[in-house]
């Protein structure tokens, strides 16, 4: 035998989830989820979705655990803990222990899996003395000219590949202080972990347990991906980034996140002080790109071709008919976010058209790449 251990002929998975977004969006990373294979989807509800419990009640396969004052009293003895990061990393721990899977990934509601393969026998062929595989993520942009009709439309970026020249020496200089390794949010990637080997998870990858007393093993991901849609419409995106302006504008310096992509990203929100024109501007710069910049992007090997179907896995579940997953039904959810939203919603639609016509007009034959567009 070549291998020292034989494969398993599939694996058994799952992910874990701390989930603070809106309900179709957390809807849809089940249905994916279970689609692809997945034996379990754990929820962990940052907030009370009563929605979600109605629209998920008969969908097997999928645990919603509702982090409430009861929860926390019982998983920390005390209150629920202030750093979004330290409740994940508890919630995730909390599943990964009790976990019905051989191997379980810690996302965000905003990423979603993609295998070019199936995923159970990938997991199945990993040696035994793997303790957790590394899996890239790659991010949503959009084509200029293409107003998002939607959620899940797009074009998959990936990051720098480790190795290649500063991102600096690459792309513009207006654009760089916001992307890290050539995308605007992370590039950490995310981990699954195979249960039982005592991991403690993390955001991006896990570290060993003081009872592991060894160094955990991992492997680059084959074939496996992230896709992160970081701001499911660009209005989420525009929403997010000033809602944490508006929590944080008091307390938090003006140079005080530089450094770091979102915090100069939100720098910037903070020297336009949250005017949402300006927003939409560094929506337009970040998150959309000329036809011309994806196809050389797509030349250097820098667009993700996998494709994955969560509007599709929505309706296949039997759920299209309990929720609104259209981008206009989603952006009407933000408003819990935002009281001047109505209004706010009919201005990004007006500069969302405003520009894709300004685009298309000063280039006529820009047309989006057709094979490279997500469903």
């Amino acid at each position: 035998m070549f291998f020292k251990s034989p494969p398993m002929d599939k694996a058994s998975w799952g992910v874990v989830c701390t989930c603070a977004e809106p309900t179709p969006l957390i809807v849809a990373f089940v249905a994916h989820h279970l689609e692809m294979g997945a034996h379990r989807v754990y929820l962990f509800l940052d907030q009370p979705d009563p929605e979600l419990h109605e629209v998920l009640a008969d969908v097997r396969g999928c645990e919603i655990i509702d982090c409430d004052e009861a929860y926390w009293q019982g998983a920390v003895n005390g209150p629920q803990p202030g750093a979004t990061e330290k409740r994940q990393i508890i919630n995730a721990t909390n599943a990964y222990l009790r976990a019905e899977v051989d191997w379980l990934a810690h996302v965000d509601a905003d990423e979603f899996l993609q295998s070019d393969t199936e995923l159970a026998r990938y997991l199945g062929a990993v040696p035994e003395g793997v303790d957790f595989i590394a899996v890239p993520n790659v991010e949503r942009v959009f084509e200029s000219t293409m107003p998002q009709k939607r959620l899940f439309d797009g074009i998959m970026r990936c990051p720098l590949p480790r190795g290649w020249i500063d991102q600096d020496l690459i792309f513009a200089d207006e654009v760089t202080p916001y992307l890290r390794r050539g995308l605007p949010a992370h590039s950490s990637g995310k981990s699954i972990m195979r249960t039982g080997v005592g991991l403690v998870p993390g955001i991006h990858s896990p570290r060993p347990s003081r009872d592991m007393e060894r160094r955990a093993n991992a492997i680059a991901a084959a074939s496996v991906n992230v896709f992160h849609y970081d701001g499911v419409t660009g209005l989420h995106w525009v929403m997010k980034l000033r809602r944490l302006y508006f929590n944080q504008k008091d307390r938090i310096g003006k140079k005080s996140s530089f450094g770091t992509p979102r915090g100069e990203q939100l720098n910037y929100v903070i020297e336009k002080e949250g005017e949402f024109d300006a927003l939409f501007d560094l929506h337009q710069t970040l998150k959309t790109l000329h036809s011309d910049d994806i196809e050389r992007l797509d030349m250097l090997g820098l667009i993700c071709r996998g494709q994955i179907d969560p509007l599709g896995a929505v309706d296949r579940l039997g759920l299209s008919n309990r929720i609104d997953m259209s981008v206009s039904g989603f952006d009407v959810r933000l408003g819990r976010w935002q009281e001047d939203l109505p209004d706010q919603r009919k201005r990004w639609y007006r500069l969302s058209r405003r520009s894709a016509k300004s685009v298309e007009k000063a280039d006529p034959g820009n047309a989006e790449p057709e094979s490279l567009t997500q469903t």
